[in-house]
Formats: C-alpha cells, structure tokens, sequence
C-alpha cells in the first residue's frame, strides 16, 4: 500500500480519497434532495397536491424509482386520490441508447385513477389538462419513448347517486413504443400503443393503435374489441342515471377510427345479447317503475333480432376530431338492417385506417374550396363575363 501511495503520489491520493468521499456523500444525499424535488413539483399541481414515500436511485442503469405516489385533490371534498401508484420507474432506454438516441422509458406499476361524478365542482374528479404532462416531463427531462402500465386500474365513481356507483376497468396493460417517432428507432415512424383490460369484472378488453406523434392534429388509426359482459354488472349506474335495471343479458363492443390531420372516420358496433329489463315482481313496490322498465324493454325487443335474439347497431362516425359528428340515419339504418337482414357481430370489419381519413379530409377540402369559389363575387362576375358598355343616346 505504501508502496502504491509513494507511486502514485501522495497528493493525488488525497485527492482521490476526496472525489470518492465526495461521490458517496452526494449518493447518500441524492434521495433525500430527489424525494423533495419531486413533492414540490406534485404539489404545484393546480387544484391537486400529494407526496411520495420514497426514492430509491439506480445509478448503474441511470434511473430512480417512485415508491408509494398519492395525488388528491385540495380545493374540493372527494375521499379518494384522483392517482395512486405503488412504483414508477423513470430510466433512460438503453437499447435506444446503444442506437444512438438518448430518450427516456417510463414504466408505472399498479396505477390507480379515479375518475368521480359529484353535484358539484367541488365534489367532482375529472379529466387530465396540460399540467400534469408538463410535471412529468419536469420529473424526467428526457423525451418519452417507451410508456409501460402494469396492472393498472380506472374506476368511474359517484358518491351522492342512489346507489353509489363504481364502474372499474381493472388488470390494465398499456405498452407504447417509439413515442418519440425516431427514425434511428422504427423504420415505420409510426407509435403503437396495445392495451389489454378487463372491464367492469369480467368482460376482456384490447386495442391496438397506430399513431403519429409528430402533428400537432390528430393522425392514428385505433382497432378496439370488448368481450361480452353480464348487463347486471352496470345495474348501479342504469338504476342511478336512468331509473331501470337488467335481470340478464350481455353486452360487447367493437370500434375502428382512424384520423389524419384532425379529420377523424369509422364507427362504434354496440351490441346486445339476451336482455331483460322488467321484473313483475317490482310492481306491487313500485308500477311507476315498472312501466319505465316495460318500455325500455319493449323497444329493444320491436329493434332485435329475433331468431339471435340481439340489439345492435353500427354507428358511424366522421368530421373534425375535436367535434366529431355521429350519423344518426344511417345508425338507425344499420339497427333494421340487423332487426331483418342479418345480425351484427362483435367483430372488427377491417374497413377503416389512415387511408380513409384521408380521402375523406381531402373531399371535405375540395368541397371548402368549391364552396368559397361560389361565394366569391369576383369569381361570379369572371364566370358571367364583361359587362356590356351602357350606350348614350
């Protein structure tokens, strides 16, 4: 060792012993500096504040992980925090890395949100606006590129109906790659995004979806299927909000949208299996109710399909994707078609992507541009010629 020192250097030793004190002092220190960073930036959140239990920071891998992250919100009376998370992991992807982009991998392990209908503002928990995006970005400067949810869960709650609501979608999981749309990373320049779920307790959930990031106006192409699920399972909500309930019966989904540019097509295919709505029974207690039920019930029975015994539609969807309008006509087209054509399926019909958004963006354009040529006076006079000169006597 004396040996070494003497080689070395006696001051270059000291100095070495410093910068490595110095090192393992500043790794002590990190998580504590790490934990009050992130506290401050959750509670500048407007309307909303939180903390974290700890920070745990991985130096080897360039990453630090959230343990134990509550946010709720501070000027209203709501029990439950709008997010939970047991995890969430911030680290730089070093397979991009080694390919030569230095963007971050975020990954959240049982995430939480709870989404609560109230009388009031105050009493309500809704949306996700611009602030929370831009804490996340503050939390990890780095671009996002790859976005994990593991095991995550979405409830839809209200307090103050009768009886109180909670609607989850639970088992979530969410993989989105290439957010950063890196040319170094994909060849496609395109995102994708597959989620998988299980709603309201038992009915499977999966969408895959293609997207652009770059455009400041929409551009994706979304496929989405939902098993069938027990009609009873949402009685809650029917009872609250529209004064009946289900004895039996089943519903699924299937939708395909694709925008480009902001110019959104496709359509959304409920469909409905079995339903009972009335029960005789409830009419000693309540016949108000009962005819309610009664007619709800005979509606979908005069629009279902009689030999399958299914209610459904196909609705259609297109326009501008901030305001996107549904084609009622066609929707109660598509319910006689599978009342005395054919009955619907809970499949997708591979009939929408980027393509048909973009034919129907560039027929709305034409149809603009034709429209304005109309109303121009300039172009009116053009298209009826000269004027004749007016002759003096």
């Amino acid at each position: 060792m004396l040996r070494f020192i003497r080689r070395f250097g006696r001051f270059q030793f000291q100095f070495l012993l410093v910068l490595i004190a110095l090192l393992v002092a500043v790794r002590v220190a990190m998580p504590y500096f790490v934990l009050r960073f992130v506290n401050q930036k959750i509670n500048e959140i407007p309307g909303y504040g939180g903390h974290i239990d700890d920070v745990d920071i991985h130096l080897w891998r360039g990453a630090y992980t959230v343990q134990g992250i509550d946010i709720v919100k501070t000027d209203g009376d709501v029990p439950v925090p709008f997010f939970a998370a047991r995890n969430i992991d911030f680290s730089v992807e070093w397979q991009a890395l080694f390919q030569g982009s230095l963007v971050a991998r975020i990954v959240f392990d049982r995430p939480v949100i709870n989404f609560v209908a109230g009388p009031t503002e105050e009493t309500s928990q809704v949306g996700v606006d611009k602030p929370w995006l831009s804490v996340i970005k503050e939390l990890f400067p780095l671009d996002i590129n790859r976005f994990e949810i593991l095991d995550g869960a979405v409830h839809y709650r209200d307090f103050y109906s009768k009886p109180k609501i909670d609607l989850p979608i639970t088992q979530i999981h969410m993989l989105a790659t290439n957010l950063t749309n890196s040319s170094k990373l994909s060849k496609s320049l395109i995102a994708n995004i597959e989620v998988t779920a299980i709603v309201f307790g038992s009915g499977r959930f999966g969408s895959k979806v293609r997207l652009d990031p770059r455009p400041d106006k929409a551009t994706f192409d979304l496929q989405a299927t939902m098993d069938p699920i027990p009609l009873e399972t949402i009685n809650d909500f029917t009872k609250a909000y529209a004064y009946f309930d289900f004895e039996k019966g089943t519903f699924a989904l299937a939708t395909e949208l694709a925008a480009k540019d902001g110019h959104v097509e496709g359509y959304i295919k409920p469909i409905f299996d079995g339903i009972v709505i009335a029960d005789l029974k409830d009419i000693a207690r309540n016949p108000l109710k009962l005819a309610w039920e009664g007619l709800v019930g005979g509606v979908t029975r005069l629009l279902r399909n009689q030999p399958k015994n299914r209610f459904a539609t196909k609705i259609p969807i297109s326009g501008d994707f901030d305001a996107p309008r549904v084609a009622i006509l066609p929707a109660l087209g598509n319910l006689f078609k599978n009342e005395f054509i054919r009955a619907y399926q809970g499949n997708l019909d591979g009939s929408i992507d980027f393509g048909d958004a973009q034919k129907a963006e560039e027929k709305l354009q034409k149809q603009d541009r034709a429209e304005a040529k109309a109303a121009d006076p300039e172009t009116k006079n053009a298209a009826a010629g000269p004027t004749p000169p007016i002759l003096k006597r």
